[in-house]
């Protein structure tokens, strides 16, 4: 787990709980429905938070006999969750109250009050945002990428997620601000529920982006950064002829697997053996090979011809110890 992906969270979740609780009591005092989506999208960043940090404590559990391979694709379940969370709490509700508010021509109440709980939430959330950029910036660097290539590539979903919606919530808040001030100028309600509209499609796109990032993990996605690297290491091995078939899964941010097919060279495996060495080698090969076949025939439930089309069998051989003891004349 990393310790700069929780703090952002835990930042995040401390400051949007804050910043949530003032917006609704501005919005009990003036009425406003742009303050009201923004402490809507507060409530929903503040959830979605939340979700984000229980799905870092629960993917870091060791792996067990149900999940050979780990927890470490629950991170990315709770990322797609909370998408839907911003979705229907945040996007739904704000536009479709926002249109309510415009079809009945309220009229906010907008006093000082509401212009301050906007500059504290632009400060407080201001600052989650600046720990998320640094924390972000850090991985690229460990990473080797620029900022621009991590924000594409990366496989930690949690501090993706506290950027971009510290980001949105800057922009939402803008969004507001000027909304209330031109409906404070000219006294009528429409600006503050386009506003409110604006938010509200700014969260339904947050919530698209972040489903769609998180969803290509779950959906068993490749490495295509570490099938690379080991393609290109082992064909430069001076006793690889070939690289087949390499195959991969992101397991976790910190975390792949990675299966392949590698084909070996003659010359080495073959080098310093007497003719008759080579044909007990060759031998036994074809016998391991007989055995690899059968072993993928009777894994499958179905016991079929077509076992390698259907499931991806790793099988590792482990040699018995073998004590040959010379004949003394």
């Amino acid at each position: 787990m990393s310790h700069g992906s929780l703090k952002a969270v835990v930042t995040a979740v401390v400051g949007n709980g804050i910043v949530t609780t003032a917006k609704f009591i501005g919005f009990f005092f003036s009425g406003s429905s742009a303050l009201l989506a923004e402490a809507v999208h507060s409530l929903a960043d503040t959830m979605n938070q939340a979700l984000l940090w229980l799905g870092i404590v629960r993917s870091g559990r060791q792996a067990d006999s149900e999940h050979q391979l780990g927890y470490g694709q629950e991170r990315y379940f709770w990322n797609l969750v909370s998408a839907v969370t911003i979705f229907f709490v945040g996007c739904a509700y704000t536009i479709s109250h926002a249109v309510e508010q415009l079809k009945h021509g309220h009229t906010p109440e907008i006093s000082l009050l509401a212009f301050v709980i906007i500059g504290i939430a632009f400060i407080v959330e201001g600052y989650s945002f600046f720990v998320a950029m640094i924390e972000f910036r850090r991985q690229a660097k460990e990473a080797g990428a620029t900022f621009w290539q991590y924000f594409r590539e990366t496989r930690d979903p949690t501090t993706l997620a506290v950027l971009v919606e510290d980001s949105a919530a800057m922009l939402g808040l803008t969004f507001a601000l000027l909304g209330m001030l031109l409906s404070a100028y000219t006294g009528s309600a429409v600006f503050d529920g386009i506003a409110a509209i604006l938010i509200g499609i700014l969260m339904g796109c947050l919530a698209f982006y972040l489903a769609s990032s998180n969803r290509k993990f779950l959906l068993n996605h490749s490495d295509d950064g570490l099938n690379r690297s080991a393609k290109a290491v082992w064909t430069a091995m001076p006793t690889v002829q070939n690289v087949h078939h390499v195959r991969s899964v992101v397991l976790s941010p910190e975390k792949s697997l990675l299966v392949a097919e590698v084909e070996l060279r003659e010359e080495a495996l073959f080098a310093n053996m007497t003719p008759e060495e080579v044909q007990h080698a060759v031998r036994f090969m074809d016998r391991l090979n007989n055995i690899r076949r059968e072993l993928e025939y009777k894994a499958s439930p179905n016991q079929t011809n077509q076992v390698a089309n259907n499931d991806l069998i790793y099988i590792e051989f482990v040699l018995p110890e073998v004590n040959i003891q010379a004949e003394k004349e």
